[in-house]
């Protein structure tokens, strides 16, 4: 499974942006049409960063340290517990309030799946 972004519309015309986890881009459009919402842009997250490509990412924070720290707490915690660690990123991804670090969280997530 990849992470894709989308923005929806809702039925009262509020736009919505946010990450899911899905086959295809297609499985996606539809989970949101079941959810009430009309898709305006899917795509792969993915694809973008590597699109932006080059070294200045991989030195740039993306990440602040309280962030960080939280996440780090909270994988923590679910690791020690016994949940499998990609679980635990999916469950750590789905708590987060902040959609940059979500799509991080699913992305790392989606790339673990593609080494196993």
């Amino acid at each position: 499974m990849a992470a894709f972004e989308y923005i929806a519309l809702s039925p009262r015309g509020k736009e919505e942006k946010g990450v899911l986890e899905a086959d295809s881009s297609r499985q996606v459009r539809q989970i949101l049409r079941d959810r009430g919402l009309s898709p305006l842009e899917v795509k792969v997250t993915r694809e973008e960063k590597q699109a932006r490509g080059g070294l200045r990412d991989w030195f740039t924070p993306s990440l602040s340290v309280r962030e960080l720290a939280l996440i780090t707490r909270q994988l923590s915690t679910l690791i020690a517990a016994g949940l499998p660690v990609e679980e635990t990123v999916l469950a750590v991804s789905r708590q987060t309030e902040n959609p940059r670090t979500q799509r991080m969280l699913l992305s790392v997530r989606s790339n673990g799946r593609e080494h196993v």
